[in-house]
């Protein structure tokens, strides 16, 4: 019997592993075989996201007490930034029309940017209580 194709996500997140980068040079880098998978599944999306992680624009809030964890990434301006959570949701209007609606990308550039900055140590982490991390929520 053929075993199933994995789905995208299932590589993209065995790609992007701590345990995937521990078999790295430094144990914190991409590998070159990583960047050619990961650019080969993701697009453009992929390159874009590395571009918001090299430039700082992902924060990490967790919330004290239940721990949960989202992040804000950065958009085109300074002044946009959209509420992530890495594999399931993103507030910009790509996530939208091109991950749910017309499923052109399995994620958008921010959900990439975001598991990239979490997965490599490459974003500050707030620990806020976690009435806060709910006022982020609905303002988001």
């Amino acid at each position: 019997m053929q075993e199933p194709i994995p789905s995208i996500t299932r590589v993209y997140d065995a790609v992007l592993t701590p345990q995937a980068c521990a078999g790295s040079v430094s144990g914190s880098a991409i590998t070159d075989s990583q960047l050619s998978s990961c650019n080969f599944l993701l697009d453009k999306n992929w390159g874009r996201g590395l571009q918001i992680v090299d430039q700082g624009g992902v924060r990490c809030f967790e919330a004290e007490s239940s721990k949960r964890r989202v992040f804000q990434v950065q958009g085109k301006s300074a002044s946009d930034h959209y509420l992530v959570f890495p594999e399931h949701y993103c507030s910009c209007q790509a996530f939208f029309f091109e991950v749910v609606g017309r499923s052109e990308a399995p994620f958008c550039k921010h959900q990439i940017a975001a598991k990239v900055a979490d997965t490599y140590k490459r974003c500050p982490v707030t620990v806020v209580p976690d009435h806060v991390l709910t006022q982020i929520l609905l303002e988001a």
